[in-house]
């Protein structure tokens, strides 16, 4: 169409720019309010992070109950063993002899530390033996080939028991927090003490 009434109808184009910015400026604010809505609930699980970690580390550990030698069960049967000229020495009923303790899964063979072969039975094992040194080369046995763990005690003539290795229930050779050192004294080698006056005292260095 021409005419006065096609100049009314289609509107300049000024306006026609203007409306197009508005578009563009409301299309860019949509879009910017969506990704910061998508990205609000991970920046909450972000900030809720650091606070759920700082709970954690103030909550108290738990304190672990004090550790308690195990008890010695007399009526614990012994391996079986055919018997050999060895056996508990006169000290036993006299002094002392030594018993070792350890539960194995099945009946298995093993070497004695006297000299041997015997059957350890399956469930709970006590041998009785005249020395501590061969208690524990037997334990050696047990956790080195069988994955064994073992306790190791020594009786008195009077019957008193006393609880010997493990000490405090975990192995010499792992850590354990709160162990002392044996035959220690952390200073520098410039403070140790001159070994001509200690000679003959009947102590050790680190005793001084």
């Amino acid at each position: 169409q021409s005419g006065p009434s096609a100049a009314r109808t289609s509107p300049p184009q000024s306006s026609q720019k203007l409306l197009a910015e508005m578009q563009a400026l409301s299309f860019k604010a949509s879009v910017g309010c969506s990704r910061v809505c998508a990205q609000a609930p991970k920046q909450q699980r972000v900030a809720a992070a650091p606070r759920v970690r700082a709970e954690a580390e103030a909550a108290p550990a738990a304190e672990k109950p004090a550790w308690a030698p195990p008890a010695l069960d007399s009526n614990t049967p012994s391996p079986i063993f055919g018997g050999s000229t060895g056996g508990l020495l006169r000290q036993a009923q006299v002094e002392e002899f030594h018993v070792i303790t350890w539960e194995s899964k099945k009946e298995q063979i093993f070497e004695m530390p006297t000299g041997g072969a015997a059957i350890m039975r399956q469930g709970p094992n006590l041998l009785k033996l005249a020395r501590k040194e061969q208690c524990l080369a037997l334990l050696t046995q047990l956790r080195t080939k069988f994955k064994i763990d073992g306790y190791i005690y020594r009786v008195f003539p009077n019957g008193e028991v006393q609880y010997l290795h493990p000490k405090d229930g975990v192995y010499p050779e792992k850590v354990n927090a709160g162990r002392p050192g044996d035959n220690t004294n952390m200073r520098r080698i410039g403070q140790n003490v001159n070994p001509v006056s200690i000679k003959f005292s009947g102590k050790i260095p680190a005793e001084f």
